[in-house]
């Protein structure tokens, strides 16, 4: 099957490749194609001429020599778009994802992502909010209303956009007040999952000279999991009574009696304390729906003024914005499909340790918490200075603060875990940019600037294992200050032949200053102690948010600094006034890291080891080929695209091991369970632990080169088709020799120490010839609309939308090519259910919306992933249970609004 489609596809970019060719032999060898013919059909199926702002000016969509997508208003409505996230299929070549324990989008574009998504890490394409960079990932999920329009750029856009645009950069541009008149509009929705959507506007005009525009949305819905608090997991002091009092099911563990690990074979549930009633298994409690994960409790507004005074020769668009999101966080799945009908010899289905066998299910003993409250001001102030030259001064801020709580290892393992960040968290920003523009009408056009960047990030938490270590984060100031100068200029050598010369100088500098990492173990006294479940219990929830009972810390005070020269060289040609022609070579620049520095205390002789987890820039050099075209009196748009990047240094960051030390740990089985003394006491010994930490490595080279078609056509005034296919074939091709950190415990069948150990030669690779993650070969995506006129009666507007994907990995690891060159101890029909393969798949969308003739109401029912597809962005498969983040199932509603 998946052959049939890439060959339908291959076909399909060939057909429409040379489709411009033979539509404009049609319109000019058809006798009939007079003047007055050419009016009419311009009034009935000319598309909308749509302005965009890639270049930093507005210039025309088609005439752009650039990658670009625009996205309006209608259309984000009509895809049920909330956040950014949401875009995903809209873009050829963007994919989006969600890093659940950070509560951020990890986006990726022709092959190119983030993987580091704290503090620490900068994303791989930039987002821009009316134009004005937000660094931090979590304010690209802020609800998107009132927009004007979204602008994807794909593709190196280092001169003009700067610092992290190595592969492309969103910018979301919302609507500016009108100086017209006095209107406004209001739209609810209402859907599956108890799901409540209301937006609205109203734009004031105070005068000829200053008007005022007020948005919002809000958003709020149940949780689409099927959830269940457990009170058998270790730590239950975050659970109500009626949870820790459910019926008891078995008296003891390891009677096989329950629906999970902790209920059916539970090795220290027997001996955690001293209260007997907590030692019972207990049924779990479902969870309430409107307060559990993955549920939505979100609202925004804006308010925006505009200033132009008439004979001012300047107007002021200044921007005030809010937005709060307080529900009960995000918590990554089970991929039941993934492994349905595994036998329990391989480690079973869902069924084996989840209640049922639904992918979106989750048990936990620790509530989930999100508060995400983001305050933005943006200024942008536009001044001609004569009839030559202006100047455009942007200004913005934003501070981002944020807490939340999250269930760990989700009731899959006895060794409980949960992380947790606290009130004190945030990242506050500033950015200013000062641009001198030429005007658009001689033979040079051009553009110089400066920009200046700081941003200072706060961290306050900790991860908890109850039964033992601790590890608490207190990172007051980790600053970054990027200093940018940059021109970029387009000289027109003929009539129809253009050139475009970009430059930028960027310096950036990062840095640490009285960052602590505190430590706490049963080992330094800290913890209460090996099984005392009943002694932790006792204790108030909030008791290990205090860094001073802590028994020691480590200083993560560091320093980096990198700078960069990026270009830009490109040549476009108009082979006529609707068909041009693009080429150009760029660069792209994200600047390294400094990473976390770890402290460890060997327990046996007191020394002290520190790491440092540095990492390099990753750099790209982009070549690109393409075209735009407008064909039958601008009834059909099309833009082709090849590219060519190469990728170096590509920042990769995981949790594994930096090396090892010796700590005082319970003694294991060869089952992992402890072993206990004659007393019922763990035994203790010193043994050679792993160092762990989230950190980030650099992969050599990677190459990455593709096709991208879009086409957006009106072959008749009620009907339009959209859409694009691409292809794209990205991959690892320098040697990367590394450890192998995907699962390895359950692959080779070794214990945790020994998966983490880097020493272990068991685990090396070379993950040379890997494809590059969330990278599918072939992409498709096509929409229908069609308008039937009822005469007075009004319009009915039907939309169907398919998009389809085909197979790739959600990793770089790519479990499935190293079969042979690894000694996986599993067999390989057991790693085809663990791997990180991602099968195709196809979304299907639709809306049937009737308007009245004055079009002053509308009324519409949807629906969104009529398939009802279950599709994996995030991949943290651990000892053979595959687990990530997944897109909403079938989603289903209704939609009404108003204008006045």
């Amino acid at each position: 099957m998946h052959t049939i489609n890439k060959k339908a596809l291959s076909i399909a970019v060939a057909l429409a490749c040379s489709f411009p060719l033979h539509a404009q032999q049609a319109a000019t060898n058809n006798p009939t194609n007079t003047n007055e013919s050419n009016t009419a059909q311009e009034q009935s199926t000319s598309l909308e001429i749509i302005s965009v702002t890639a270049t930093k000016r507005k210039t025309k969509l088609m005439e752009t020599p650039v990658a670009i997508t625009a996205l309006t208003e209608a259309e984000l409505r009509q895809n049920g778009v909330n956040s950014v996230k949401d875009i995903a299929n809209l873009v050829p070549g963007l994919d989006i994802s969600t890093a659940t324990d950070q509560s951020a989008p990890v986006i990726s574009m022709r092959g190119v992502r983030s993987t580091n998504i704290t503090e620490l890490g900068d994303p791989a394409v930039g987002v821009h909010l009316d134009g004005i960079y937000s660094p931090r990932m979590q304010g690209a999920l802020a609800l998107m209303y009132d927009i004007e329009r979204v602008e994807a750029l794909r593709g190196p856009q280092g001169t003009l956009f700067g610092r992290n645009s190595t592969v492309g950069s969103i910018n979301v541009i919302s609507a500016k007040p009108e100086f017209t008149h006095l209107y406004g509009n209001v739209n609810v929705e209402a859907g599956k999952y108890n799901s409540k959507n209301i937006d609205g506007v109203i734009n004031i005009p105070i005068n000829d000279e200053f008007a005022v525009r007020f948005s919002g949305k809000g958003l709020k819905r149940d949780s689409y999991l099927e959830g269940y608090y457990d009170p058998n997991q270790y730590d239950s002091r975050r659970l109500s009574d009626d949870i820790l009092n459910a019926p008891v099911i078995s008296e003891d563990s390891y009677q096989g009696i329950g629906q999970t690990v902790t209920q059916r074979e539970n090795w220290w549930i027997d001996g955690a304390g001293t209260n007997p009633e907590a030692q019972k298994v207990r049924q779990l409690t479902p969870a309430e729906k409107d307060d559990f994960y993955n549920n939505a409790d979100e609202y925004s507004f804006r308010i925006s003024t505009l200033w132009e005074p008439l004979d001012g020769g300047f107007s002021n668009h200044t921007v005030f914005q809010k937005y709060v999101n307080n529900s009960n966080n995000n918590l990554d799945l089970v991929n039941c499909d993934k492994i349905r009908g595994r036998s329990e010899e391989l480690g079973g289905d869902c069924t084996n340790f989840l209640p049922s066998d639904n992918t979106y299910q989750a048990v936990v003993n620790v509530p989930g918490k999100l508060n995400l409250d983001i305050t933005y001001l943006r200024n942008t102030l536009n001044y001609d200075i004569n009839d030559e030259y202006s100047l455009v001064w942007l200004l913005g801020y934003e501070d981002m603060e944020r807490s939340s709580a999250q269930d760990s290892e989700v009731g899959l393992d006895p060794w409980d875990g949960a992380t947790y960040f606290l009130d004190g968290t945030g990242a506050e920003s500033f950015s200013t940019e000062v641009q001198l523009q030429s005007d658009e009408y001689g033979d040079f056009i051009w553009i110089v600037g400066a920009n200046y960047f700081h941003e200072k990030t706060t961290t306050l938490g900790y991860y908890d294992n109850p039964m033992d270590d601790k590890a608490f984060w207190d990172q007051p100031d980790r600053s970054t200050d990027a200093f940018a100068l940059f021109g970029q200029g387009t000289y027109n050598l003929t009539e129809k032949l253009h050139l475009t010369l970009g430059y930028r100088f960027s310096d950036e500098t990062k840095e640490d200053k009285g960052g602590k990492t505190y430590r706490c173990s049963n080992a330094d006294g800290c913890a209460v102690g090996w099984l005392n479940r009943t002694d932790l219990n006792n204790l108030p929830v909030d008791y290990y948010e205090d860094p001073s009972i802590y028994a020691s810390y480590f200083a993560n005070d560091n320093k980096g600094s990198w700078q960069h020269h990026d270009f830009r060289v490109g040549l476009d040609y108009d082979i006529s006034p609707e068909t041009m022609v693009y080429t150009y070579l760029a660069s792209g620049f994200k600047a390294g890291g400094i990473g976390d520095v770890y402290e460890v205390v060997n327990d046996r002789t007191g020394d002290v080891t520190r790491f440092e987890t540095k990492f390099d820039p990753e750099e790209v050099l982009t070549w690109e080929l393409g075209a735009k075209s407008s064909f039958f009196d601008n009834s059909l748009n099309l833009k082709a695209a090849f590219f060519y990047t190469d990728y170096t240094d590509m920042q990769y960051a995981s949790v594994g091991s930096i090396g090892n030390v010796e700590r005082l740990s319970v003694v294991e089985d060869e089952d992992g369970s402890p072993v206990l003394d004659s007393n019922g006491e763990p035994v203790l010994d010193f043994q050679n632990k792993p160092v762990i930490a989230y950190y980030t490595q650099n992969v050599p080279s990677s190459t990455i080169k593709g096709i991208e078609l879009e086409f957006d056509w009106k072959p008749y005034p009620s009907g339009r088709i959209t859409g694009y296919v691409t292809w794209t074939d990205a991959k690892v091709t320098d040697d990367w020799n590394t450890k192998w950190d995907y699962d390895a415990e359950y692959l080779f069948d070794i214990s945790y120490e020994e998966s983490k150990n880097p020493e272990n030669t068991l685990l090396s690779t070379n993950l040379k010839g890997n494809n590059l993650a969330m990278t599918p070969k072939f992409t498709a995506n096509i929409s229908y609309t069609h308008t039937f006129d009822l005469g007075e009666y009004g319009f009915i507007h039907s939309w169907l939308n398919a998009s389809w994907k085909d197979e790739s990995y959600s990793t770089v690891w790519n479990v499935d090519k190293h079969l042979d060159d690894m000694d996986f101890s599993v067999s390989d029909e057991a790693t085809k259910y663990i791997d990180d393969s991602r099968d195709a798949f196809a979304v299907y969308n639709a809306s049937i919306k009737y308007e009245p003739q004055g079009q002053s109401w509308y009324a519409e029912v949807f629906v969104n992933n009529a398939s009802d597809e279950t599709i994996q962005y995030w991949n943290n498969t651990s000892k053979g249970i595959p687990k990530g983040s997944f897109g909403m199932p079938r989603y289903y509603g209704v939609r009404a609004g108003f204008s006045f």
